[in-house]
């Protein structure tokens, strides 16, 4: 029993020795900064630009055109309504080509009583508002009536070709001045432009056009 004893105090002071005199430092020991198949991190140079360019994403701006505008007045109540809104707003001046109606007729006869002939046989088929031009540039054409639809014009000059005529249309149109208003849009801001148009000129048939940003 004495050795026994002798045997343990004997193992506590060698592990008492090896703890405190011989163990290495778990401070000297250092973790492997980099595995041979893991690629090392590296700090980016390029920090500032980077953070420069996501701040001033939110601020570009998209460009558009909405238009065209019967009156000035209707233009500039809806440019007011832009520029309101804090965005940047020009109105520009247009002249255009406005389409009035479609002519359709039967080119001219070589003189007023062949012309007239026609006249009556197409009236046999009732075919309404038949009439010969007696003076200008269509002197003893037959005039078969104004259309406000293109469509409705081919239909009618289809059907008198049916009846044996040569029937044509053409397009009447005038000059007329007409308003469109630019601005800059920042992205998401969805101004309501669309709206501002309807109020200001329900008459008007508008659309907003995307533009090349100055």
């Amino acid at each position: 029993m004495h050795q026994l004893l002798i045997a343990l105090l004997f193992l506590n002071i060698t592990a008492f020795t090896w703890n405190a005199v011989l163990a290495p430092n778990p401070q000297d020991i250092r973790p492997v900064l980099v595995e041979p198949s893991i690629p090392a991190l590296e700090l980016r140079q390029d920090v500032d630009e980077v953070v420069y360019r996501s701040s001033t994403a939110g601020t570009q701006s998209s460009c558009y055109t909405i238009g065209p505008y019967n009156s000035e007045k209707a233009a500039q109540l809806v440019a007011n309504k832009v520029r309101g809104f804090g965005l940047s707003v020009e109105i520009r001046h247009m002249r255009s080509m406005e389409t009035l109606n479609f002519f359709v007729y039967i080119p001219p006869s070589e003189d007023a009583v062949q012309a007239e002939k026609i006249v009556q046989d197409i009236a046999k088929n009732d075919v309404q508002d038949v009439q010969i031009i007696h003076d200008g540039p269509y002197q003893n054409a037959i005039s078969l009536g104004f259309f406000n639809n293109l469509t409705k014009a081919k239909r009618h000059a289809e059907y008198i070709r049916y009846l044996g005529y040569d029937a044509q249309y053409t397009e009447q149109q005038a000059p007329r001045e007409v308003f469109w208003v630019d601005y800059d849009e920042p992205f998401g801001s969805n101004t309501p432009v669309r709206e501002w148009s309807t109020a200001a000129d329900p008459t008007s048939e508008v659309q907003r056009i995307p533009r090349a940003c100055r």
